[in-house]
Parts: C-alpha cells; structure tokens; sequence
C-alpha cells in the first residue's frame, strides 16, 4: 500500500508494538511541568494504552467516537493509544473552560455522536454545564486516572488494518460546524514515514541515533499530535512535551528545553519564532546550547522569512544553525505534511512584484523592491514527497497551471484522509476532484500557491483573496502592512475582510490589536497611521478600522486569525472594541474616533480625600462582580464581595482577561502579588482604589484591607495571571476558536 505499510506496520499500534519489544524500558515521553518532569517508557504507556483501551471494551462498541478532554499531560497518550488498541475513533477536543459554554466541543460532540469521554478526575468537577448538555445526554464519561492497571487483562486485541480509521482531526472554517476528517492507520502510516523522509531522519531500529524533540503545541492540534507525539515515536525517539500554557508564560522556556535534552527536532508557527527573538536577553542566548537543533520546522501560514532570520541571527550565538530551517506546508485533510525539501537547509527565498501578484502572476523582483514595498518575499515549501503529487489547478477551469502561475493547491497521494466525517457533500467536493484531464481524485486544499523549480510557494486562501477593482489583494498583506504602520499595534494580530457596500461594491475593514502596553495611546494617530500605510502600499482606501483590546482578536487553535468570525463578531458588536473609525457616507463629516467599552478610571494629579476613594472602591467592587456574572458566566446569586476568587472556579487565562480589563479601567497594574493579598472582591476593590487615588501608602487604608490565605491551586493560577498577562499570542491556542483555514 506505501512504504510504511510495506515495512510490515499495519497500524499504529504495530509501531508501539515494535517499540515495546526492542526499547521497552527506554523513556518513550517526559512532560515538563512546574512540579517537576514525569516520564514514561514505551513499556509503561502499552501498559497503560491496554488497560484504557480494557475498560473502553467494556463499555463501547468498536468504531464508536470517544472525545479526548485532557489538560497538557500524558494521559493524553495514554488514551489515544487506548482508542486505538480499542478500536474506537479517538476525538482530540479543545480543554473545556470551567463554567462557560463550549459551543465548538458541543458541536464536535454532535457531529460525531460521541459515546464517551476520556478525561481526568479533577475535570469532571468542572464540566457541569458541558456534560449537562444535550449533546451529552448518554455520553459515558471515564476518568482515566482511575482505571487500574490491573484492568488491562481484560484488553481484547483486535485485528487492525491500514484501512480502518484511526481518528478524527477536527478542523472547520468559521461560518460552518465543525467538520471531522477522518484519518485512517495507513494515512498515518505514510505521514510518518513522509516526515521522516522529508526531516532525513533515520529510525532508532535501523541503528539512528534516538532523536531527541521538545514540542509545546497543544496535542488537539494535527502540528501537535503528529508532528511532536508520534513521529518521535515512530522512529524510536524521546519526546519532550510542555504545555502551550508554559510556552506562553516563558518562551525562552522552549530553547531552554531543546538546551537541556541536547534535542534535534521541534518546531513551531512562525510567531512562535518571533516571540523567542523578542522576548531572549542577550545573557539567556549565550547560556543555551542549540547546536543539535537539527531540523527547526515552520508550518505557519504565513512563513515570514524576515522572522526566520531574525531568529537565525539571534540565537546564532547558542549555536542554532540558519540551515537547520525546515520551510513547510500541510493541512489535517492531508493527515499533516503536504510538502516540504528533502532535509533542512537554506531557506529558499523569492521576491515578487506586490501587484503582479495581485492578478495571479508573478514577476520577479529584487530585495530592494521589497524594501521599497513594492516586492514581496515568498519562502520555498519544496515539494510533495513519498510518492504524493502537488498540482497547482485553476480553481474554476480545473486546469492544472504551468510554472510560476498563480493557482489552487491540489494533492493526491497515499496521506489524503478519507473525507469529512458526516459530511458527504463537503466530501465530494473538497476530497474528489478532479483536473480537467481526467486525472483525479485531488484535494483541493482551499490554499493559493505556484510552482518554481521545484519549490511550492504559499500565497494565500482562495476564499481570502480581496478583489478590488479587478486586483486581487490577500489580506495576510494588508494586514502585515497595517501592522507595521504603527508600534501600538500587536504583531500577528489583525484581520481584513470586506464587507459588501451598498452598490454591491467590496468595502475593505481592518481589525487590529492594541498592545497592552500602549493602551493609552493616541488612537486617532493609530488609525490615521494604518490608513495611511494601506494607501501608500496597496493604492487601497480602507472603509473601516477598528482597534481592539489585547489578545482579544479570534483565532484558530493553531493561532491564524480568524477573519470570517472576526467580521461576524463586528457587525454583531462583540469585539472588544477600544476604538473605531468609519468611512463618512455621503456629505458626512469625519466623526474621527470613538472610543467605546468601559470608561477609563484616571489617577489623580494628587491624593483623593477618604470619602473620594471610599466612593471609587465602591465603584470598582460593582465592576468586579457585574464581571464575575457577564464575562466569568457565574450565575449572580453565587457572587459574593467577600467570596475569595479562588471559590469561583476561575482558569487561568479567564483570570488573565480579568487582570487586564481591570488594568485598562482602572489604570494601575494588576500583578500576583495584589491578587495574593486582597483575594476578594472587597479587598482587591478598596486596595485599586488606594492605588489610583494616590493614598496607597496610608497606613490607615492598609489597615481597612484583610488578607485571606487562598489554597495552592489558585495560587499557581496567580502567577500565571503574572507571567501571561504579557504573553505574545496566547489567543493564538485559545481552546474554543474553530478554524477558519487548514492547520499547518
């Protein structure tokens, strides 16, 4: 059937199987985590794979759904092997948050008639609204943790082929449900091997050094789930894993791993590259050792090669080599790598002309152009590899477009899923087509691309692409443009799309982030600057540009914006919006800015008097608890001002929204250490109080506050509100953002 196939491995678990007998009592994955590393061999996870997969027997059928809702961990692992021992379809899903709705788990439970649930112990104390749902009503839930060892003696095994389904990896856009794409063992199979192939890695069996890895992306994900858990163990290696939490809280916690375990393989999106370069001191980089970084991947879409090189020339003092970048593009239809170079190298960089571009042609152009902003840098992908096909077609002809033209990615090879779970239309049309020759069945990918000697090119989406005027524009350009017309405005954090004018014309809208540390910036110069650069650069006139609060923009869970559910969120007024501007109609005046949301607490010029801040802290107490009922979706009756934050069930990153709306209204810095000691409502609302009428220091006011003991748990949610309140693209793997385009 393919190379992986003809080595004699007939599923997944024929690998695990093969690594238990020759490496049995080697560490097969650690996971790093703020109480230390926990470890466990290929021995250990069949051990505990079969005693999941026992008590899954007792209670499924084979080929049932079985959603997986796991903190960052290893028992994420464990169950998915379970699954496939058990022979039921294993369903990643997002980590629910507790007390708030979970309309894409929902969806996803409906879609797949999910029959059970895997999770821990400690997460079915906080599932109550999701597990009360209909989607739920005759869902087995299963705490993994509680299943004995013991229970693996009643593992039945089954007999599994190439052809049965392994899992669903769901991915969808923004504007329909959630849709499941049904990976079978032999698209796994050959995946693997494809990325074995494609990194030059050799497998530990056949006498390969063990590779060690680090990976941080979130296991639900296909980037994660394939590309950090099993190829390592596909080739007999050592994986290393930290929770995108971690990543985000300390990125330099990343290189610090790859330091330690001497590591050869990770990779990331291209923002995660960026945040490294900007976040590393100069001391940090001299003390890591990244000289066995052998194969430094990138899948994010899209590859910036200015970022790679920033990156190369930063940590060229830790000993990371610029040819260890590994340029490459994939999507969960095609199982995960579609194309890449055969082994790490020189990135492989072309200039084009901006405009030409535009009208799906490309004209060469130097790096001055580029400078100048009339150029543009695309970097190589390679090609498809072990024995897979790319095509670039014209998306309405069908026509298959000759080199260096501008056209739908289309693939076909032995990794290309079988289809969207329940979704027989989408199916046809996104899994079967065919060229105009004939020559079929493709994926279309949905993405734009060219070909040029011998290197795959990513331009953009094909249901992206802005035409204005005849021109078309790819709003990852404009956005880019916009970005970088003004340092208020957050790296990769802005979105563009149209809305339809009432000639039926397109109606260009930019949406962008505000970088909390200018949140006092002045925002008509902002939107002035963005308008402005948008002319020079794309000849375009914006009708709109809205900015909102940091990490608030939607995104996928692999961290791309997601424009068709950023645009339904602005005509429907929930974007967090700061302020905005819109093209007059008619005779209109410019209005200029409006700034919206909550109004801004100022601190005085001089202290306030006793009875002024009296009166703020009771203002700021109203404010915190309308939040605990509108944003935390606690109901009003359990909201109480002497009821410690700890009592609320908050995660981390709902405790970070409110650190940061609290900074924003209030206007003094809300840091661990203060939720530490005024952990209520009350006290946290009379010390902010203090603080913004300048009588932070009146002994008397400290005297007024009680500090309360909160548990270890909630302590640990303090310091993540500490380190994360900062954190470039925690948005980026927010857990309940469906995807708007392929993952990488």
């Amino acid at each position: 059937m393919n190379d992986a196939c003809a080595s004699g491995h007939r599923s997944l678990t024929d690998v695990l199987a093969e690594r238990v007998k020759l490496f049995g009592d080697r560490t097969a994955y650690t996971f790093q985590s703020a109480n230390g590393d926990e470890t466990i061999s290929f021995a250990e996870l069949d051990l505990r794979a079969r005693a999941i997969a026992g008590a899954l027997q007792e209670s499924t059928e084979q080929g049932d759904r079985v959603l997986l809702l796991f903190h960052a961990g290893l028992d994420f692992i464990t169950s998915f092997f379970g699954c496939l021992y058990a022979g039921v379809l294993a369903v990643p899903s997002t980590f629910p948050k507790p007390r708030r709705p979970m309309p894409r788990l929902q969806s996803i439970a409906r879609n797949c008639g999910a029959t059970a649930v895997l999770t821990d112990a400690s997460t079915l104390g906080v599932i109550d609204q999701v597990s009360g749902s209909p989607e739920f009503a005759n869902t087995k839930w299963i705490a993994v943790d509680s299943i004995q060892v013991s229970t693996a003696s009643k593992f039945h095994p089954l007999n599994i082929s190439p052809s049965d389904l392994a899992f669903l990896q769901y991915t969808s856009g923004s504007t329909s449900d959630p849709k499941g794409v049904m990976v079978s063992h032999g698209n796994l199979l050959h995946n693997l091997e494809t990325i074995r192939q494609g990194f030059d890695l050799r497998s530990a069996e056949d006498g390969g050094e063990v590779q060690n890895g680090v990976f941080w992306l979130p296991a639900y994900h296909d980037m994660g789930l394939i590309g950090g858990i099993l190829e390592t163990l596909y080739v007999g290696g050592h994986s290393v894993l930290m929770s995108p939490a971690a990543f985000l809280q300390r990125p330099i916690g990343w290189l610090e791993a790859m330091s330690k375990y001497s590591a050869t393989i990770s990779g990331a999106p291209n923002f995660a590259y960026e945040l490294c370069s900007n976040r590393a001191t100069d001391e940090q980089c001299r003390e890591l050792d990244l000289s066995n970084w052998k194969v430094a991947f990138c899948g994010a879409e899209p590859i910036r090669p200015e970022t790679l090189q920033v990156f190369a020339e930063k940590f060229a003092v830790s000993g990371f080599s610029h040819d260890s970048f590994y340029p490459c593009f994939g999507l969960a239809e095609g199982t995960l790598l579609a194309s890449g170079a055969d082994g790490p190298g020189p990135l492989v960089v072309r200039h084009v002309d901006r405009d030409a571009l535009g009208e799906n042609r490309i004209e060469w152009v130097t790096q001055a152009e580029v400078d100048a902003g009339t150029g543009q840098s695309l970097v190589g992908c390679g090609d498809a590899l072990n024995g897979q096909r790319i095509a670039i077609v014209d998306p309405k002809t069908q026509e298959e477009c000759g080199e260096d033209s501008v056209g739908e990615i289309w693939l076909t090879g032995a990794s290309v899923a079988g289809g969207y779970w329940g979704h027989e239309e989408e199916t046809r049309e996104t899994f079967q087509a065919k060229l105009s020759s004939g020559e079929g069945p493709f994926l279309r990918t949905g993405d734009l691309g060219f070909k040029s000697d011998g290197q795959l090119y990513v331009t953009g989406r094909v249901k992206d692409v802005i035409i204005i005027r005849g021109r078309n524009h790819y709003p990852q350009d404009i956005e880019k443009t916009a970005c970088d017309s003004h340092e208020a405005l957050r790296q990769d954090s802005g979105a563009v799309f149209t809305l339809s004018g009432e000639k039926g014309d397109e109606q260009v809208i930019v949406v962008h982030e505000i970088d909390r540390q200018y949140r006092k910036a002045d925002f008509e110069e902002v939107i002035r600057s963005v308008r402005r650069a948008v002319a020079e650069v794309h000849e375009m006139e914006l009708h709109g540009v809205v900015l909102i609060r940091h990490m608030s923009l939607p995104r996928t869970t692999s961290g791309k914006a997601q424009r068709h559910l950023c645009r339904k969120q602005m005509l429907s007024g929930d974007l967090r919006l700061l302020a905005d501007w819109k093209k007059p109609v008619g005779k209109a005046a410019d209005k200029g800015t409006k700034t919206t949301g909550t109004e801004r607490l100022k601190k005085q010029d001089g202290p306030m008097t006793p009875d002024e801040i009296d009166r703020l802290a009771e203002r700021i107490e109203s404010w915190l608890l309308n939040w605990l009922v509108d944003r935390a979706a606690i109901a009003r009756e359990d909201v109480h001002r002497d009821k410690p934050f700890a009592e609320y069930g908050l995660d981390s990153l709902t405790a970070v929204e409110l650190s940061q709306e609290l900074e924003d209204w209030v206007g003094v810095e809300v840091v661990a250490t203060v939720a530490w000691n005024y952990p209520t409502p009350a006290s946290l609302s009379v010390y902010l109080a203090g603080e913004a009428g300048g009588a932070s220091d009146d002994p008397a006011l400290a005297d007024e506050v009680a500090v309360e003991q909160v548990d270890d748990e909630f302590a640990k949610v303090l310091a993540e509100i500490e380190s994360l309140s900062d954190a470039d693209a925690a948005a980026a793997l927010g857990s309940d953002a469906p995807d708007d385009t392929s993952p990488e």
